[in-house]
């Protein structure tokens, strides 16, 4: 100890590139039948290899928010969206009001905002995928999305982002 203070090494690691945060965006397709509930409607997965776990694991269209890029975090939320699932369009909400974000996990310094896109459409000019993204785009239900939050098989990130646009969902849509 130095001082009389105990001293700890940790290992903390992020994104330096994008200032540590990043977005997520739950692209959201309603029910044709607007009478119908919220949960008869489908989002759009991306499956994409992930190298810590080293398989394809699912999650919703992601990415980093770049100062000099993005003039928003909503437009990094639509770049992402363009990306990764090939859509564009619709309507985008904030899903929470952290401006900061919020902590991905406790050893790194990212934090990352979530975003609900509702309607979007294909993307007939979509964004540029960097390199490394190995992608599948998937269109699942709301049920099959809840049995896939069970699955262990999602990014963190992902899962939180769907349980509050769940949230969102049942408090806005259809009202």
């Amino acid at each position: 100890p130095r001082d009389g203070r105990e001293v700890h090494e940790f290992d903390v690691i992020g994104h330096p590139g994008d200032n540590f945060h990043f977005v997520v965006a739950f692209p959201f397709h309603p029910p044709a039948d607007p009478n119908e509930h919220w949960s008869a409607g489908h989002v759009t997965l991306i499956r994409e290899y992930a190298q810590g776990p080293n398989a394809l694991i699912y999650g919703l269209p992601a990415g980093s928010y770049h100062l000099d890029t993005h003039k928003s975090l909503e437009g990094a939320a639509r770049a992402e969206l363009s990306e990764e699932a090939h859509l564009a369009g619709g309507e985008v909400h904030r899903l929470l009001d952290c401006p900061e974000g919020i902590a991905e996990v406790k050893w790194c310094r990212n934090r990352f905002t979530p975003f609900i896109v509702i309607g979007p459409e294909k993307d007939e000019n979509p964004g540029h995928r960097d390199q490394e993204e190995f992608i599948q785009v998937e269109r699942v239900s709301i049920a099959e999305l809840k049995l896939l939050l069970r699955s262990g098989d999602m990014m963190l990130p992902s899962v939180t982002t769907s349980y509050w646009a769940f949230e969102w969902l049942e408090e806005h849509y259809g009202k």
